[in-house]
This record gives structure tokens, C-alpha cells and sequence, in this order.
């Protein structure tokens, strides 16, 4: 008994402290985290500050109330929900090529993707005028080779709006789409005409779904860089036919009503960022049935 209460008595060593150290790989992203913190979630709160003045959210009841404000967002997913599929669609028998054509055919395409880039989007808009103006290069070319007698009116107009922007938005969907049809195995299609399915048959049912990732990505990357576009649509476009980002741009430069511009960005990020969830719910959904019919 007397020993027992001596042990309880006894002071008990404490071990050794560890302090918590994070791993240093996390140390790495310190960097990165700060730099996002600063320049984008800081503008961004700022952004939403300025408008609601005073916790008021009238700009917003002002953007949903307005036919013009209505009209200009329905018509910024309109067209950019046409220039995606085109640019898509576009971009599938490239990517294809660039994949599975060669060495000097991957080589040849992807000077001619990247060469682009070298050239500011503002002389590439520029030289769409050149083009698609009444007396620009494929008017007169038309017009010389009898197949009309009139110029055609190609600027000004939502064609040349999505001409414009498919033409610069075509890189950034084409690589997405290479890297995912780089990895598909095309003895896959030698299997299935073996089995006697036709190339059509066979591609619709292997090759498109096995590339599916990359059609995905390519869409949500094209329709989010749309939905932003600013100098493609004021240069081609006409006022009936003006997006968002020229309202914004006009709400800061002309009308200098900061809350108003601000407001129109934060609804234009909400809806981006309902439009994503869709795409991902889309492509959940892509996805769960391709397990079921795969377990069937």
C-alpha cells in the first residue's frame, strides 16, 4: 500500500515534445499561395466591395431588371456556346492529325498552331477586318471566281464575331485534345474491324468515347476564355451584338460608374462558375453511365 502511494507520488517524466512541422514539399506552395492571396482574392473581394455600396445591392436588382443588361448576358453565352462547338468540332480532325499522322505532320501542325501566338490578338483581330471586310480578300476572291455578284456583309456581324474568335481560341482547344489522343491506342480500332465493325462504327464506339476527357476540357477551357472576350467582338461585332465584357469595359472607361462595371464582373464570375458546374455534372453524368453500361 505504502508503495503504491509513493509511485503516485513520484513525478512522471514528460517525453519528448515534437513540434509540428509541415512537410517541406507544402513550404514550396507558400510562395504560390501568397501571390494568389494578394492579386487575385484580395481584387476580387474589392471587386465585390465596390458593388455593394453600402451593403446595398441595388446594381445587382438594376442588372436583373433591365432588358439591355438581360439581352447582353443571354447573348455572351449565346455565342459562346457556338463559338465552343465550332472550335470544338474544329479542333477534333487537328488534334487527330497532329496524334496520329506522322512525325512530320505533327511537325508541320504544330508550327502552324503555334505561330499564333506570335502575333498579338489585336493584329490577329486586325487582320480579320482585312478579310471579311465588303472589299476585303474573300469578298473580291468570291467575286472574281463568279460565285456571287455582291459582296457578302461578313463584318459587323455575329458570323465574323465567330469566325474571329474560333480562329483564336483553336490552339488552346486543339492541345487538349492532343494530349488525350496521343495515349489512345489505335490497335483498339484494328481490333474492332476485326470483329467486323465498320471505321465509323468503330470510332463511335472505342476512339470518341476513349477521347471524351479531352473533349471535355477543350470545351470548358474555349467557353471560359468566350465568355471574356473583349476585342474579337468590338472590332468584328456590331453594338446589337455586344457581350458582357464590352459592357464592363464601357461601365469603367465611358460611363465611369465603378459599381455598376463591378457588379456585372461578379455576375459574369458567378455565372462562369455555375457554368463549370454544369459542364462537371455533365461529365459526372457522362461518366457513371459508362460504368453502368460497363458492368452490364
Amino acid at each position: 500500500m505504502t508503495a503504491s502511494i509513493n509511485d503516485r507520488s513520484l513525478p512522471m517524466k514528460a517525453g519528448p515534445q515534437r513540434s509540428v512541422r509541415l512537410p517541406p514539399v507544402l513550404w514550396l506552395i507558400v510562395p504560390s499561395i501568397l501571390f494568389l492571396a494578394l492579386f487575385f482574392v484580395f481584387p476580387l473581394l474589392k471587386l465585390v466591395a465596390i458593388s455593394l455600396p453600402g451593403g446595398s445591392v441595388e446594381y445587382y436588382q438594376q442588372i436583373f431588371t433591365t432588358p439591355i443588361f438581360l439581352r447582353v448576358i443571354g447573348e455572351t453565352f449565346r455565342v459562346s456556346l457556338i463559338v465552343t462547338v465550332v472550335t470544338v468540332v474544329v479542333a477534333y480532325p487537328y488534334a487527330y492529325a497532329m496524334a496520329h499522322g506522322g512525325r512530320s505532320v505533327l511537325l508541320l501542325l504544330t508550327i502552324a498552331l503555334l505561330i499564333p501566338f506570335w502575333v498579338s490578338l489585336l493584329l490577329r483581330s486586325f487582320s480579320w477586318i482585312v478579310l471579311l471586310q465588303n472589299s476585303g480578300l474573300i469578298n473580291d476572291f468570291l467575286i472574281a471566281m463568279g460565285l456571287i455578284d455582291k459582296p457578302l456583309r461578313l463584318i459587323r456581324t455575329p458570323l465574323g464575331v465567330t469566325i474571329g474568335m474560333v480562329h483564336i481560341l483553336l490552339p488552346y482547344a486543339v492541345l487538349p485534345l492532343y494530349t488525350v489522343m496521343k495515349k489512345i491506342d489505335l490497335r483498339l480500332m484494328e481490333a474492332s474491324s476485326i470483329c467486323g465493325a465498320s471505321w465509323l462504327r468503330g470510332f463511335a464506339r472505342i476512339y470518341f468515347p476513349l477521347s471524351l476527357p479531352g473533349v471535355v476540357a477543350s470545351a470548358i477551357l474555349a467557353f471560359t476564355l468566350a465568355l471574356g472576350f473583349y476585342i474579337t467582338p468590338a472590332l468584328l461585332g456590331s453594338p446589337r451584338d455586344m457581350m458582357i465584357a464590352q459592357m464592363i469595359a464601357g461601365q469603367f472607361n465611358e460611363q465611369l460608374n465603378f459599381g455598376l462595371g463591378a457588379a456585372l464582373a461578379v455576375v459574369l464570375m458567378v455565372l462562369t462558375a455555375v457554368a463549370f458546374g454544369l459542364f462537371g455534372s455533365v461529365w459526372a453524368a457522362l461518366q457513371l453511365r459508362g460504368r453502368r453500361r460497363g458492368e452490364a
